[in-house]
């Protein structure tokens, strides 16, 4: 199976390189218009993995992945539009790992909660639309956030959960950045990082977390944290 990362057409090219180095096909993302300019390009607005080589996306960006994608991978073109205005901005940003989903339902692409519902998984709602901003996952049951809501929810489903301070990772144009916009797990031992972890207060906290949980981070440059939309793999998470 080809191993592929979809990440921000506007990220760093010493990000590209150190995924590509690895031996990773790196698909751009489309730089939306009707998305304002801070996450216009990120990965986590527009496309979703659903696992088994199927990804969902908005209708907006479904011709663009239907020609960067190799052809053995499906997508699907979601009915929910985008738009810069919240919540018509978060329709799939959800976060998905092991038999959880995490997201804002009520403001998630119908296409998406029917595919969870169909494969038995626990939809778990949050008051935080930026869910998969907002969420590193670290393996199946194991993740890392910034907020209250998602970490007490999680914490509540016996989740492995590590709740961080808030900020120090930047983002295009705002005041900062999420950890999952940051980072993508990329081999299930292997969480990529775009930028240097002992930038962030918690830095060493976050490298013990992650060494409990047998997983290696890789950082891809150098420098402050940089949230760019999460660097969405197809692995099967």
């Amino acid at each position: 199976m080809e191993r592929i990362v979809i990440a921000d057409c506007r990220s760093d090219d010493k990000t590209i390189y150190s995924l590509e180095k690895i031996g990773l096909t790196v698909i751009p993302t489309k730089l939306l218009a009707n998305l304002y300019d801070g996450i216009a390009s990120h990965a986590d607005m527009q496309i979703h993995y659903l696992g088994n080589n199927r990804f969902i996306c908005a209708p907006e960006a479904y011709l663009h992945y239907k020609k960067w994608l190799p052809v053995e991978f499906d997508i699907i073109k979601g009915s929910a539009a985008l738009d810069s205005t919240y919540p018509q901005d978060i329709a799939y940003n959800t976060a998905s790992f092991g038999n959880f989903v995490i997201c804002n339902t009520g403001s998630t692409a119908i296409e998406i909660l029917t595919e969870y519902q169909s494969m038995s998984q626990t939809i778990l709602n949050v008051n935080q639309g930026y869910s998969k901003c907002n969420i590193c996952i670290v393996n199946n049951n194991s993740i890392i956030t910034s907020d209250e809501g998602i970490a007490r929810t999680a914490l509540k489903e016996n989740i492995n959960t590590l709740k961080i301070n808030a900020g120090y990772i930047k983002l295009r144009n705002m005041n900062y950045g999420f950890i999952g916009g940051a980072t993508g797990l990329i081999e299930k031992n292997i969480l990529a990082v775009n930028g240097s972890i002992n930038t962030h207060p918690d830095g060493d906290v976050i490298k013990e977390f992650c060494k409990k949980q047998d997983v290696e981070l890789y950082e891809l440059k150098e420098g402050i944290l940089e949230d760019i939309g999460s660097i969405i793999s197809n692995l099967q998470v």
